[in-house]
C-alpha cells in the first residue's frame, strides 16, 4: 500500500491467529509439444520423478530444493521399475532452467499443495505442471 500498488491476494494466513506472510502467485511451466514416451526415448541413464511432496527457495541466493515421493530409474528410454524413496532435487534456478530440454504436453493442476513458511505457516496452495526434462543434483 505503501508503494501505491495494486493490492493482490498473495498476502495469505494460515488462520487469524496467524501474521499474514506474502505467498507467490501460482507458477507454472504450460504444456510443451513433447509425449512422455518421446522425453524418455533417448534418456541412456535417468530418474523420473514424480509425486511432489514438498520443496524450498531461496530467492537471494538462486537456491531451490524439491523433494518428491519417489523416483524411478530409467535405463535406454525404459522405465525399469526400480524405485528410490525420497528424493530430493537441488541445484541453481538459472542452470536448472536453462538444462531444460523438452515440455511434456499433458498439463496437470491440484489443489494439493501448501506454502509455508519455515516449519509452520502452512496454507493451502495449487500446484503441478506438465513433465519437464532436465538435469539437476539429486539427493
Amino acid at each position: 500500500m505503501r508503494l501505491g500498488l495494486p493490492r493482490s491476494a498473495n498476502g495469505r494466513r494460515e488462520s487469524f491467529a496467524r501474521k499474514a506472510y506474502a505467498r507467490m502467485t501460482n507458477t507454472y511451466f504450460g504444456p510443451g509439444p513433447h509425449t512422455f514416451a518421446e522425453m524418455l526415448a533417448d534418456i541412456e541413464f535417468g530418474y523420473f520423478l514424480d509425486h511432489p511432496s514438498n520443496g524450498m527457495e531461496d530467492p537471494k541466493g538462486w537456491g531451490i530444493q524439491l523433494e518428491g515421493l519417489y523416483a524411478e530409474e530409467i535405463r535406454q528410454g525404459q522405465l525399469t521399475g526400480r524405485v528410490y524413496s525420497p528424493v530430493i532435487v537441488t541445484g541453481y534456478v538459472p542452470d536448472l532452467l536453462r538444462s531444460i530440454t523438452m515440455v511434456g504436453n499433458k498439463l496437470e493442476i491440484t489443489g494439493l499443495g501448501t506454502c509455508g513458511k519455515g516449519h509452520k505457516e502452512w496454507v493451502k496452495v495449487s500446484d503441478g505442471g506438465p513433465y519437464l526434462r532436465l538435469q539437476a543434483r539429486l539427493g
